[in-house]
């Protein structure tokens, strides 16, 4: 797809406004009751839970639901107001037979269908059968809610001041009085998707949650994306046109009615596509009536959105072992000048594999110290574990370069190996590179001047903090630390207290254990929405809070981490599944295999602390798998060179992109995360079962290459499979040595089993 037509539709159809149906805007009912019903009969039919209830009533033929909460006292509280339409727009008015009866209630399951009436494309009327499904499987909380249109020719929607297809959930009408007064106070509103600070929108976790301490009802709704392979630029581009949001609507008495759901701001086009076209979601309604912090509210909505996350478990055609893939991007990695370059007598690494971006321009005469670092780091242990003297001497010539990145006079590691004339940095490469991967990079190659190097960088990056109170800006000069542009990076206060515990680790002062500490703090307490860039900040911020007992805000701090993640897989890209990697950078609208590794990768320092969530044990098995579909071998990109196969594309298309997988090039500055992900799943321990996941967990505390690997490993084994496994674990490194298996403290010999859905803690010693 052309970007220049791409960019100028994507401006049409702009509104603000909802639709709604006739018998809500009559309705003149107090808020918290349902408005009253129409003249004729209404046939209802409900399912329940513990918690809530929904309730289908037909009237007049039109097919629509309200949703209802226990109360303090046990008895239904309306959660919603009455009349809500399964799809709303002037198109999706569903009407059954006067004979319809619901298919019956199987697996707590109800099923309808009937006649609507619509605009075909060329203007003519449309009739389309359709069905509606309402389920709430034993012991969940949510109910699914699935509506098919079984469209026979294209449908043209009614474009214009109303935007349609819409999912809204009308909950509320309160007096404008009131909501200025307090009622919006009290309310927490976390909308999807994530937003960089600028406000720009990214593509990640469709969903939503509102917690109404006006009401004490708290409402969560999540979209099931794939399964509605039916947005495109024909009607709303998905997240180019949607929010996952509230909307207010001001009724005829001046009050504001309140609703929530899958909101369209834009359109790009009015065809609905024949064939069977589905909107499926899900909803959750409880009573919940205290006052709580938002970050509070964070972790009650993704508990609650974990079960939803649901891992394909399959692979790409061309995934063999991550220790081929490993091998080959060894290899790939010296080639002379697509790869290897030499500045000024100096060794370095392009960030891209020469002549692959089709965004980016590199002369050659210039290197960056984030491609350098993140090969450096996994490269000197997985040199422990497989002697290479060829990658060796070239990791050495790059080890040489390192010092050179440090200027005295500004006392702070650039990002370019020749530093251009008032230098400006974009925080998250100082912070992780310079504060993180420098220092450990010293470490393990015995180097104390890049110790030092990085103790001064980080005293400067304190003189940072304090000034800005550690919400740090994402731009700023490197000689004054003043801020530059609008934008602010208060996750990058993640890297900082992450960075300081190595600091820590190294010195043993207790002042950066300290800075850490604080800057966790901050990150705890500042808007939930604020925290969203790179989301490997959100990572090691976690990690941090893990390694200083903050067991709660490390929680918290994951769960606004999965806010960046893709829960879903992207329908019109049939290549490659997108599900369970993580969005590169708020606003960015792609996953990228850089940012997808390192976001999962501190996930091992924080289990190994006693942290385990099962959520992140299926979206790191997910990754494990779907990282393959970055790889010529598994992916071809049209048009693409085969170029060094084993150096990952950074981008997987989207919908929001019009695809346009590989266009950003390959990645050599991601190619350190192919020896992560060897390192992480196989290169410490492996599996004979492949459906079972096994990751080590002491990746993160290995500061001395001596004593790598170590002689006591830890490790998750995960079993994602609805089904009872056996694993025969083996220990690569132990290289024939007897070991010593142990699985949650006790002693196994042989296999251990482990159940459907489960985990268990395993060490290895040899």
């Amino acid at each position: 797809m052309k970007r220049r037509h791409f960019l100028k539709a994507a401006a049409a159809f702009a509104t603000p406004v909802a639709w709604l149906p006739v018998s809500i805007i009559s309705a003149e009912g107090a808020a918290g009751r349902s408005a009253p019903a129409a003249e004729g009969a209404t046939t209802t039919w409900e399912l329940s839970n513990p918690e809530q209830r929904l309730v289908v009533a037909k009237h007049d033929d039109a097919l629509t639901y309200q949703s209802f909460v226990r109360d303090a006292k046990g008895n239904w509280l309306d959660a919603s107001l009455a009349s809500n339409p399964f799809v709303s727009g002037p198109s999706f008015q569903l009407k059954g037979d006067s004979e319809q009866v619901p298919q019956g209630a199987v697996d707590r399951t109800l099923q309808f269908h009937g006649i609507a009436e619509a605009q075909a494309s060329d203007g003519t009327r449309l009739s389309y059968p359709w069905n509606v499904e309402v389920s709430n499987p034993s012991g969940s909380p949510w109910f699914r809610i699935s509506t098919t249109l079984h469209l026979p020719r294209d449908l043209r929607l009614r474009q214009g001041e109303v935007l349609e297809p819409q999912i809204i959930l009308w909950l509320s009408s309160t007096s404008t009085m009131m909501e200025g007064q307090s009622a919006s106070w009290r309310r927490i509103l976390l909308e999807q998707p994530a937003r960089n600070s600028l406000g720009a929108a990214g593509n990640d976790l469709p969903a939503v949650y509102l917690q109404d301490a006006n009401r004490g009802i708290e409402t969560m709704m999540y979209f099931d994306l794939s399964d509605m392979g039916w947005m495109s630029l024909d009607n709303i581009p998905r997240f180019l046109g949607y929010r996952c949001t509230t909307v207010s609507v001001l009724e005829r008495n001046g009050n504001q009615r309140l609703g929530m759901g899958l909101i369209a701001s834009q359109a790009t086009g009015n065809i609905l596509p024949a064939g069977d076209v589905r909107f499926t979601y899900f909803l959750l309604q409880r009573r919940f009536e205290d006052l709580i912090p938002e970050q509070a509210a964070v972790a009650r909505w993704m508990e609650a959105l974990a079960p939803l996350f649901q891992e394909k478990l399959a692979w790409p055609k061309c995934a063999t072992s991550w220790k081929d893939f490993a091998a080959g991007m060894v290899r790939d990695v010296q080639q002379p000048d697509v790869a290897l370059i030499t500045v000024n007598g100096h060794r370095g690494l392009r960030a891209y594999v020469k002549a692959t971006s089709e965004l980016w321009h590199e002369t050659g005469k210039n290197f960056e110290l984030m491609t350098m670092a993140d090969v450096l780091w996994p490269s000197l242990l997985y040199l422990k574990i497989h002697h290479d003297g060829a990658y060796q001497q070239v990791v050495n010539d790059l080890l040489e370069s390192l010092p050179l990145f440090y200027h005295a006079d500004t006392r702070s590691i650039s990002n370019d190996f020749i530093r251009g004339e008032n230098e400006v940095a974009d925080s998250w490469y100082p912070f992780e590179n310079s504060l993180i991967k420098y220092p450990v990079i010293g470490s393990l190659a015995g180097s104390k001047q890049l110790v030092n190097n990085f103790l001064s960088a980080y005293d400067t990056a304190t003189r940072m903090a304090h000034r800005y109170d550690y919400l740090f800006p994402i731009y700023y000069h490197t000689d004054s630390l003043d801020q530059r542009g609008a934008g602010t990076n208060y996750a990058v206060g993640g890297l900082y207290a992450w960075g300081g515990l190595v600091a820590h680790r190294l010195t043993g002062e207790a002042k950066y254990r300290d800075e850490a500490r604080r800057a966790v703090e901050v990150l705890t307490t500042v808007r939930a929405a604020s925290l969203f860039h790179e989301p490997q900040e959100l990572a090691f911020g976690a990690l941090a809070a893990a390694e200083l007992g903050m067991t709660e805000a490390a929680r918290y701090l994951l769960y606004e981490q999965l806010r960046m993640f893709y829960w879903y897989s992207d329908p019109s890209q049939k290549t490659h599944d997108i599900r369970g990697m993580a969005q590169a950078a708020a606003s960015i609208l792609y996953p990228a295999f850089k940012e997808n590794v390192e976001a999962m990768l501190p996930w091992t320092g924080i289990m190994k602390r006693g942290l385990v969530l099962d959520v992140l044990l299926r979206f790191m098995d997910q990754q494990r798998r779907n990282n393959f579909y970055y790889f010529d071998a598994c992916h071809t990109a049209a048009g693409k060179s085969s170029l060094l196969p084993f150096i990952p594309y950074e981008n997987l298309g989207t919908l929001e992109l019009g695809g346009q997988t590989g266009v950003v090039g390959k990645e050599i500055y991601g190619s350190g995360e192919v020896l992560w992900l060897y390192l992480m799943f196989e290169a410490l321990g492996s599996v004979q079962d492949r459906e079972l996941l096994l990751v080590n967990l002491d990746l993160l505390d290995a500061l001395d290459a001596a004593a790598f690997p170590a002689r006591e490993l830890s490790f998750i084994l995960f079993n994602p499979t609805p089904t009872d496994r056996t694993a025969e674990v083996a220990i690569p490194v132990a290289r024939g040595a007897p070991v010593k298996l142990t699985a949650e403290g006790k002693n196994v010999a042989g296999t251990i089993q482990v159940g459907a859905g489960k985990h268990l803690r395993i060490k290895a010693e040899y």
